[in-house]
C-alpha cells in the first residue's frame, strides 16, 4: 500500500512541470493577444509603444489584400520615419513654407503623410499583383540595373547614397524595394495596359463620328453634347478664354503660334482625342489668348483602370483609425473629423511643405 502512495506522489510531481509550461504558454500567448489588441485596436499611449516594438520583430500586416499579400506594418513606420527624416534635415525657411509636426494640428498633418503613404503602398503592390497575373515580373538584377543608371545621372554612387542616407536613412538596398521596383512594375503595367486595355479605337471612333456630324453640318454646341466628356459638354464644348500654359502640351503645339488652325482638325493628347474651334483670339500682356470650345473624348486612363482593378480586390486594414472605400479604392479615416481636416488643408495647402510634398 504504501508503494502505491510513493508512485503515486511520483506521477503527480512528474506532471507539474507540463503543466507549469503548458500554462507559461497559455500565459505568453495571452500576453502576446493583449499586447497586439494594445497595439493595433487602441490609440493609447501604451499601444502606440507596443506597436513599434511588436512590428520590429513580427510581420504584421498594415494591408491584407486578396487574402494573400501583404503591406507590413513596419514598413509603413519605417516610411513614414523616413518622411519625417526628410522634413527635419531640409531648410526649407528661405521658401517661407512651414513644417511643424510637434502642434496638434502637425500631428494631424502627420497622421495625412501617414495615410498618403498607406494608400500608395497599397497601390503599389496592387500593381505588382496585376503585373504578375499578366505574366510580367522584375527581377532583381534588372532593378540593379535601373539604380546602376539612376545613380549615373544624379551623380557619383557614393554622393547619391549618402543623399539617400541624410535625407531618409535609406540604403541603396531601401532605395530599390521602396522606388525603383515599384516604378519599374508600374511602367510595365502602364505599357501593358496601353497595348491591351486603353481602348483608344473606341475613343477614335467617337471623335470621327462627331467630325462627320459637324462637316454635315451640324452645330458645334449640339455635336459637343451629343459625343464630347468632361464638365465642358454641358457648355455646348465652351472653355472660355485660356492662355497657352493652361493647355495640354499637345494642344498648346497646335493651337498657338499660328496664324490659322482649322477647327476640324482632330488633336490626340495623352488623355483623349479632341476637335477645337478657336472663336476669337486676343492680346493679354503681349501673349495670345485665345476664346476656345472644345468636342473631347477621353481614352481610357489607366488611373481609371487601376482604381478600377483595385475597388474588385479585397483589402483589409489592420490600423484602427483607417477604413477601406471599396468603391473608390482608397484609404479614408473613420474619424470624419479628420476628413474634414484633411479637405480643408488640402484647400489651403500654399505654403505649407507638409500639405503639398
Amino acid at each position: 500500500m504504501k508503494k502505491q502512495n510513493k508512485t503515486k506522489n511520483f506521477d503527480e510531481i512528474k506532471i507539474r512541470p507540463k503543466t507549469l509550461i503548458v500554462s507559461s504558454v497559455i500565459i505568453l500567448i495571452a500576453a502576446f493577444l493583449f499586447s497586439i489588441f494594445l497595439a493595433y485596436g487602441t490609440k493609447t499611449s501604451a499601444g502606440i509603444k507596443i506597436k513599434g516594438v511588436v512590428s520590429k520583430f513580427i510581420p504584421i500586416p498594415a494591408a491584407i489584400i486578396d487574402y494573400r499579400y501583404f503591406v507590413l506594418s513596419s514598413d509603413l513606420e519605417k516610411n513614414l520615419s523616413s518622411v519625417q527624416k526628410f522634413y527635419a534635415t531640409q531648410d526649407l525657411s528661405k521658401t517661407g513654407l512651414r513644417v511643424d509636426f510637434s502642434t496638434e494640428d502637425g500631428k494631424k498633418r502627420l497622421a495625412i503623410k501617414r495615410k498618403e503613404l498607406l494608400q500608395k503602398m497599397i497601390e503599389d503592390k496592387a500593381i505588382e499583383i496585376l503585373a504578375s497575373r499578366v505574366g510580367i515580373k522584375i527581377s532583381s538584377s534588372q532593378a540593379d540595373q535601373t539604380i546602376d543608371q539612376k545613380l549615373q545621372e544624379l551623380g557619383t554612387a557614393s554622393q547619391v547614397k549618402q543623399n539617400l542616407l541624410d535625407s531618409y536613412g535609406w540604403t541603396i538596398s531601401d532605395f530599390k524595394r521602396q522606388v525603383v521596383l515599384p516604378e519599374m512594375y508600374k511602367e510595365a503595367l502602364v505599357s501593358y495596359f496601353n497595348e491591351h486595355e486603353a481602348n483608344v479605337s473606341r475613343a477614335k471612333e467617337t471623335i470621327e463620328k462627331a467630325k462627320n456630324e459637324l462637316a454635315s453640318g451640324k452645330d458645334f454646341a449640339q455635336v459637343a453634347t451629343m459625343y464630347s466628356n468632361g464638365p465642358s459638354k454641358e457648355k455646348g464644348g465652351e472653355l472660355g478664354w485660356v492662355k497657352k500654359g493652361q493647355l495640354l502640351p499637345e494642344l498648346q503645339t497646335v493651337l498657338f503660334g499660328k496664324d490659322k488652325f482649322e477647327n476640324d482638325t482632330i488633336i490626340e493628347s495623352s488623355i483623349g482625342f479632341h476637335i477645337v474651334e478657336v472663336e476669337n483670339k486676343k492680346k493679354e500682356g503681349g501673349e495670345d489668348v485665345l476664346q476656345l470650345r472644345q468636342i473631347f473624348v477621353a481614352k481610357n486612363s489607366f488611373a481609371d483602370w487601376l482604381a478600377n482593378k483595385m475597388s474588385a480586390m479585397n483589402v483589409i486594414l489592420t490600423q484602427p483609425e483607417f477604413i477601406w472605400n471599396k468603391t473608390d479604392g482608397l484609404v479614408e479615416f473613420k474619424d470624419n473629423s479628420m476628413n474634414e481636416f484633411e479637405k480643408q488643408s488640402r484647400e489651403k495647402a500654399q505654403g505649407d511643405a507638409s500639405i503639398i510634398f
